[in-house]
């Protein structure tokens, strides 16, 4: 095949739709003693495939929960059928993962699955979420959920310095 048919033909694949994901819905409640209650559903009604896995992607390194399913001893919440367990991150620090145990488990398209929960001391932040099906399929969007607390800055620093130094004298 000549070098312009074969880039054509790539082009055509490259500009090819992919199967429309599920989207993962989140939601953050303050527990007033300085942790946050995160709660997920795979709202699929509107997706191009079945979700078999979808893993959270933190911008940190250390999550601050156990990351498997209560039913193992973890502070994760699973409907039944499912697990969690730690993930191995594509583009953040850390991930979660929730794994379906049996394909009749999996989020088919047109239905939605609620119950995935877990408790964090980090406060809400955007955070980027991917999902693949049993046979290959993926998709990836944003949700809320535990983000890094944002580093001291310059100011935050000098106050912390001027506060330290009256508190010595």
């Amino acid at each position: 095949m000549r070098g312009w048919a074969l880039a054509l033909v790539a082009g055509a694949l490259a500009g090819a739709a992919a199967p429309a994901g599920a989207g993962i819905v989140g939601s953050s409640a303050a527990n007033g003693d300085g942790t946050w209650t995160y709660s997920y559903t795979v709202d699929n009604t509107a997706g191009g495939f079945d979700v078999a896995i979808w893993s959270l992607e933190f911008d940190f390194a250390s999550p601050d929960w156990n990351q498997v399913e209560m039913a193992s001893g973890g502070d994760v919440a699973v409907p039944t059928g499912w697990i969690a367990d730690v993930g191995v991150p594509v583009a953040g620090q850390s991930a979660q993962d929730f794994i379906s145990l049996d394909p009749s488990g999996d989020v088919a398209v047109g239905a939605m699955l609620a119950g995935f929960a877990f408790t964090s001391a980090f406060a809400p932040g955007t955070i980027s979420y991917l999902e693949f099906s049993g046979t290959g399929d993926e998709a990836d969007g944003t949700t809320v959920g535990p983000s890094a607390p944002e580093p001291l800055g310059l100011g935050a620093l000098a106050l912390l310095a001027l506060v330290a130094r009256r508190a010595w004298r």
